[in-house]
């Protein structure tokens, strides 16, 4: 009896214990907040922790009291929010208690966070800001070497940034857009030692009249510049090398109140290009992907320069480049802005190929060789003015003027024929916007826009001895193809904008006008001296594309969900006139154009989107002639010409995280693009001459693609870890030498992981490896494969504060099949004077000496083994003073 009273004694108290209890929801306004600290503690013995739990993905919490209390300090501490706290009486007159609490968010720098073992960034809004200090390991000299370091950050091998995957907009200096659309001029060339801050803007938009109005998609990154130390400020650099080796470069950079600049001068014959044009392969430089639809295509072959080795081992030039960029603000309401270039260099390499092809039952080889000189020069002016006539009314007039001038000869060998080959092209490009914002109300907004250019790019091509399309036995002395594209293109569109809570509402029309003209002709030289052409080697060309339009879209957001739909019709006016063949094409035709992105947002950190277009595009330029050109010493180009418009269904799933607090991120996503119409290739190949005929056909293309990225730092081992898959299926069809239609697919399996230690001590190591495998099929069977692997370690040894040395080794496997391989050495002393005013290096590149270097390309008929000469091994001392 006495057990049982005293088990239900027991029992009454901790009834009585748990039925007193704390509760309540922590949320951020939007939602509920995970993983937030909830402490307790007692009024009497503030000092002390009582008791303490954590919120639920729900952002609840419960604690059940261990005592009764009359007093008592509730505490809520996050990480990206402002702490608080609430004090509870007379907690002992009721069981229970539900205490809620609203956080507000807090810019907390990780020093008091996590800045001991994790690099320093800070996170608020759409704006993460990186500290360079925490991410330098002694090696940087621009900001684009900080920029590589930088988690979810990623630099092209043409200088384009990305952001979480996406291509930046704007490369910002304190905020100030001072290089436009050629960002590379900063990035390539501004100290790192003199930028304080890096900070990625997200949803951004370069109007200030318009913010909140729209969810834009955009990113930009702004350079934020250490402060009181660089009113005027610059450094040169003077190297020279054995062999006649020489890099030579100035900056210099103001800053004040009314004017910001930066400078530039360079002049090395060592492979750097430190301006944002690229005149050495077909992926278009960061200088012109602003105006590629603006500009006129360019047919005729200017030399195959390209390679998979980084351009300090294959580009053997002699480059000079001069820029100039100038903000002056007038006032608080009116700036100008000026950009001035010039580039010249002087680029040469010797390729040779040798290919085999095989198809239709038959099987040759083809052996090419070159010696390439191009010498391409550049000057460019770029201005603009603005003007804020009231805080809801603003101007922008911007333009821009572009010469080219390009001389590329060559001495050619095609299956032993011995052929000179010389080409000149000039291109002239002229841009004027004007933009202009009319602030209607807080949530509304009217914008108008202007755009003018125009293109020109003649081109002459001389070949001796010539070739013949037809092989006709004649002897042909010379070839004399000419072509030119102009073209102008005009662009008038508004915009109206209108907001509530949650929604987005966008109208637009406007009127687009292209205009362009085409003339080509070929000349054979014969052995008698006779000048003669054909209406197959002639081209005189009309094409004008005139089309008004209509659209609108709406955007939905609230807490979780996202969701942006728009729809726009346009009335395309087509008018194709071919003077050389009498021939007149006119064609109407209204389409609409549909897109849709739907968001789900888990938490601040991880989301996932889905999108689909429909797209409908017209002929480009170089698809509307049907005359052949002679584009390089033996390969003829022409069309079938169809104005049918290109329809394409493209698809987009993609999941992102991003926990920047704890170094994480990752990133998948699965693209799947159907073309109902296309264009395919039909191929006249043999030993002396190829000839490609591209035509239209309403059978579908279907390419399919998933990229996994992610970036992850291991506190334990100071170490960030990079990985890159990508796996893409593209499917397309070809004809080749009258052979039926062939179904061929081609499958790229491209994979990369990067490693970069942190220790701080004496040693840092970096190391990536790489790994392609391309597959090409025709119809089920395999026709060639082959595939690729590198590896990259580069070691850092820091001597002292201030004599830092680092080496990096290249291992490269052109083809695993065979057994080629390629061993690259780079070398580098460097010591720091006490005052940080004077550098001296000591460089060492390629000390392996390769002085050629070997690659394979296949398609579904070809196998080609193709080598390039290489710069050969230099040392070389250069010395750096900054000011």
């Amino acid at each position: 009896m006495r057990n049982l009273l005293l088990s239900f004694f027991f029992f009454l108290i901790s009834f009585q214990f748990k039925a007193q209890t704390i509760t309540g929801i922590i949320s951020d306004k939007k939602s509920g907040v995970d993983n937030v600290f909830v402490t307790i503690r007692k009024v009497t013995s503030p000092n002390l922790i009582y008791q303490f739990t954590t919120t639920n993905k729900d952002g609840f919490y419960e604690i059940n009291l261990k005592s009764k209390q009359d007093s008592l300090i509730i505490d809520v501490n996050a990480v990206d929010y402002e702490p608080t706290q609430k004090t509870l009486y007379n907690v002992q007159d009721r069981s229970s208690h539900k205490v809620d609490f609203i956080l507000e968010q807090r810019i907390t720098e990780l020093k008091e966070v996590v800045i001991e073992h994790k690099q320093s960034i800070v996170v608020r809004n759409d704006t993460v800001t990186y500290n360079p200090d925490s991410f330098k390991d002694g090696t940087e000299r621009v900001v684009e070497d900080l920029l590589k370091k930088m988690p979810g950050i990623k630099v092209e091998k043409n200088g384009e940034i990305k952001y979480k995957g996406k291509s930046i907009k704007k490369l910002l200096l304190d905020g100030d857009d001072l290089f436009d659309l050629q960002y590379t001029i900063g990035s390539r060339n501004i100290n790192s030692e003199i930028i304080d801050k890096v900070q990625a803007v997200e949803n951004f938009n370069d109007n200030p009249l318009l913010k909140n109005l729209i969810n834009s998609d955009d990113v930009a990154l702004n350079l934020v510049l250490k402060k009181g130390k660089f009113d005027i400020s610059g450094n040169a650099e003077a190297g020279y090398g054995f062999r006649d080796k020489y890099d030579l470069s100035a900056t210099g950079l103001v800053i004040n109140r009314k004017i910001k600049g930066f400078s530039i001068g360079t002049f090395n014959n060592i492979g750097n290009n430190m301006s944002p044009y690229d005149f050495t392969s077909e992926i278009v430089s960061t200088g012109h992907d602003g105006d590629k639809t603006y500009l006129t295509p360019q047919l005729l072959y200017q030399g195959n320069f390209y390679s998979d080795l980084d351009e300090g081992y294959h580009r053997i030039n002699n480059s000079l480049y001069l820029n100039s960029n100038f903000l002056y603000k007038f006032s608080d309401r009116t700036s100008s802005k000026v950009n001035v270039g010039v580039y010249d260099d002087k680029i040469s390499r010797r390729n040779s190929r040798l290919s085999i092809y095989s198809f239709n039952n038959e099987s040759f080889q083809v052996s090419e060789s070159e010696i390439l000189k191009k010498k391409p020069r550049l000057y460019n002016v770029n201005w603009q003015v603005l003007h804020k006539s009231a805080d809801s009314l603003m101007w922008e007039y911007l333009g821009k003027i572009n010469y080219e001038d390009i001389d590329f000869r060559s001495q050619s060998v095609n299956n032993q024929i011995n052929q000179s080959n010389k080409v000149k092209t000039t291109n002239i490009f002229l841009k004027q916007n004007l933009i202009f914002t009319k602030r209607i109300s807080p949530n509304s907004a009217f914008t108008g826009y202007s755009h003018f250019s125009k293109s020109s790019s003649p081109q002459e091509y001389l070949l001796s001895p010539g070739t013949s399309l037809f092989n006709d036995n004649s002897t042909i002395i010379e070839n004399r193809q000419s072509a030119r594209f102009d073209k102008e293109y005009l662009v008038l569109n508004f915009q109206y904008f209108i907001k509530s809570k949650n929604t987005r509402l966008l109208f637009k029309g406007g009127y687009k006008m292209n205009s362009n003209d085409f003339e080509s002709r070929l000349y054979e030289i014969a052995g008698n001296g006779e000048e003669r052409t054909s209406l197959n080697f002639q081209n005189d060309l009309q094409y004008n594309i005139m089309m008004p339009y209509f659209g609108s879209s709406y955007s939905y957001a609230k807490k979780k969900f996202a969701f942006t739909a728009g729809l726009s019709a346009q009335y395309y006016k087509f008018k194709l006139f071919n003077h050389s063949q009498g021939k007149y094409n006119k064609e109407n035709d209204l389409i609409f154009i549909p897109a849709a992105d739907v968001r789900y947002f888990f938490n601040r950190k991880s989301s996932l989107s889905a999108r689909y277009s429909f797209s409908q595009t017209a002929p480009e330029e170089k698809n509307i002639f049907g005359g052949f050109v002679l584009n390089d010493y033996r390969s003829f180009v022409n069309n079938e010409v169809d104005v049918t418009f290109l329809k394409t269904h493209s698809y987009l799933l993609n999941y992102s995280f991003n926990d920047f607090y704890n170094l994480t991120t990752f990133q998948i996503s699965l693209g799947h693009n159907y073309r109902i119409n296309d264009y395919f290739v039909r191929n006249i190949i043999n030993s002396n001459i190829s000839a490609s005929t591209f035509f239209q056909l309403d059978v579908g293309n279907k390419n399919y693609n998933i990229n996994i990225n992610g970036e992850k730092y291991f506190h334990f081992m100071r170490t960030t870890l990079q990985i890159n898959v990508n796996y893409s299926i593209s499917q397309s069809k070809n004809v080749v030498n009258e052979s039926n239609l062939r179904d061929v697919e081609n499958k790229v399996a491209f994979f990369d992981i990067t490693g970069r230690t942190g220790l701080r001590g004496m040693f840092d190591f970096e190391n990536k490896t790489s790994f392609i495998h391309i597959t090409s099929l025709l119809g089920d069977a395999t026709q060639n494969k082959f595939s690729t692997l590198s590896n990259s370690l580069k070691s850092i040894l820091k001597i002292r504060s201030n004599i830092k040395a680092n080496a990096t080794l290249n291992f490269i496997m052109p083809d695993l099949s065979i057994n080629n391989n390629y061993w690259f050495l780079d070398t580098e002393l460097r010591y720091t004077s006490a005052n940080k005013k004077v550098e001296y290096s000591l460089i060492g590149r390629n000390l392996t000496n390769n002085k050629n270097f070997t690659t394979i390309s296949i398609t579904d008929y070809a196998r080609s083994v193709s080598s390039h000469n290489l710069v050969e091994r230099f040392i070389m001392l250069k010395c750096s003073f900054n000011f």
